[in-house]
């Protein structure tokens, strides 16, 4: 079932029709089947891709626990497969790497792409600016500074071709999506068990796949330095105390890389420091965060001082958006900024807490992983504005979380938001209204079943206490 749904996402995505490819331009390496689907089969052949796809991950964990354990070099090499096709397919499904090739284009220039938007690159006649996208045309760019800095490296690379520019995004999100699955899999340890979950989850997780590589999604770019300050951790501190500060100030410099992308990842990283705190004993406790916080302090300096403080005034700007929200909001909140961030904050607590009030332990070797996963599920789920991509920021988090309930439903809701935005591109209103009550309603079954408690896993070690050393087996 994952060979067929990504076969399926391929092929519908190579006929480069308008409803699931956004207009590149020529010029481009991508693959072109030269046969237009109608809108509306490429709409149900992209429902299907997506339900199998979910179907594929499900069944991929049932056989898990069934005592399925694949071997990881085959996991791998079936991913740079697929990888590989779906950077050589075009982009799918979305406008945004569109979007994020102006903003390169614009740096390469020489103009501030936090000021000045899409629309003026379309007025000076750029070549590129010709195809911006009409949806983000007066929209400075919301992204961080390390994401800026990649866009236009590929700008700089696909010179005045959309298409190639778009092509160098994807070589980016594909290489990211790779070291990725080889971290996660280093990460879960010597464990067949706990590698199979990586795989199922990530590795070859069709959903993911999909909305990383072949949608070339600037949130990968943020997963990777994440990811990286676990293994920073996981490496360097190796549960000896005498190097806790130093492997939390690395893993710190890291996590302020995936804030200077999206500035969502604060999310996970909080959890990060949070766990770091709860498993470091006496005066370590203090410099361990510490060091942790003046490291990813210490980037994100770096970076917004370059980008300026327009950079961050930009944000605001994509604030209260009520065209695509995905959880119903009164029409006035949308009208008043500060009503609007109260109302997501409200959520992510209200989520937040009972995720960290119910959810199963995690693995005592990565005592991190549980509450990052808790922020970046809080956050995802909780959020006024909802994509599949944006789960990027926690399927590697539950990757190299213990089996248990949260699986299904996380992955169910994956699938479930990937029917109801696909084809993609366009998405119309009748969209955005079953995503205002398809999501809702999972999130009240899924609060309700979290807080019954129906989501506990088997027993597959607990946390430490506070100041309790951790026992880190070496990775493989």
């Amino acid at each position: 079932m994952t060979i067929l749904s990504i076969a399926v996402f391929a092929a519908v995505t190579a006929t480069g029709g308008p409803a699931i490819v956004g207009h590149i331009g020529p010029a481009g390496p991508f693959a072109d089947l030269h046969h237009a689907l109608t809108l509306s089969l490429t709409r149900n052949v992209s429902w299907f891709a997506a339900a199998s796809a979910g179907a594929a991950v499900l069944a991929g964990l049932a056989a898990v626990r069934r005592g399925w354990r694949p071997r990881p070099g085959l996991v791998l090499a079936a991913c740079a497969v697929a990888t590989v096709v779906f950077v050589f397919i075009p982009p799918a499904a979305s406008i945004d790497v569109q979007n994020y090739a102006e903003y390169g284009r614009l740096v390469v220039l020489g103009h501030n792409p936090w000021v000045i938007t899409p629309q003026r690159l379309y007025e000076w006649q750029d070549p590129v600016g010709r195809l911006r996208p009409l949806e983000w045309r007066n929209q400075p760019t919301v992204y961080g500074p390390a994401a800026t800095a990649v866009e236009a490296a590929a700008a700089w690379l696909g010179g005045t071709s959309m298409a190639w520019i778009a092509f160098w995004i994807k070589i980016a999100n594909g290489i990211s999506y790779l070291a990725v699955a080889v971290l996660l899999d280093r990460l879960a340890g010597p464990d067949p068990a706990r590698r199979a979950r990586v795989a199922v989850l990530w590795t070859v997780n069709p959903l993911m796949l999909f909305w990383l590589v072949a949608g070339a999604h600037t949130d990968l770019l943020a997963v990777l330095p994440l990811v990286l300050a676990l293994w920073a951790l996981r490496a360097l501190w190796a549960g000896r105390d005498g190097r806790a500060a130093p492997a939390a100030g690395i893993a710190g410099v890291l996590a302020g890389i995936s804030i200077a992308v999206k500035v969502t990842f604060a999310a996970p990283v909080t959890g990060l420091a949070i766990g770091l705190w709860s498993v470091t004993a006496g005066r370590r406790r203090g410099a361990s965060v510490a060091s942790m916080i003046a490291g990813g302090a210490l980037v994100l300096a770096a970076g917004y001082a370059i980008a300026g403080p327009a950079a961050l005034q930009s944000l605001s700007q994509r604030l209260s958006s009520a065209g695509d929200s995905f959880l119903p909001l009164p029409g006035f909140v949308y009208d008043h900024e500060s009503l609007y961030v109260g109302a997501s904050v409200v959520a992510v607590a209200i989520v937040g807490g009972v995720l960290a009030w119910r959810m199963p332990p995690g693995h005592a070797d990565l005592p991190w992983i549980r509450p990052m996963a808790v922020c970046a599920i809080a956050v995802v789920l909780g959020g006024i504005v909802q994509y599949p991509w944006y789960d990027a920021m926690f399927f590697p988090l539950l990757a190299l979380l213990p089996a248990s309930g949260l699986d299904g439903w996380l992955v169910a809701r994956a699938m479930l938001i990937s029917v109801v935005v696909l084809p993609g591109i366009g998405i119309k209103d009748d969209q955005y209204r079953l995503a205002r009550v398809l999501v809702p309603a999972f999130l009240v079954a899924f609060g309700i079943a979290l807080a019954l408690g129906r989501l506990r896993g088997g027993d597959s070690g607990q946390n430490p206490r506070p100041g309790e050393r951790v026992a880190f087996p070496s990775s493989q």
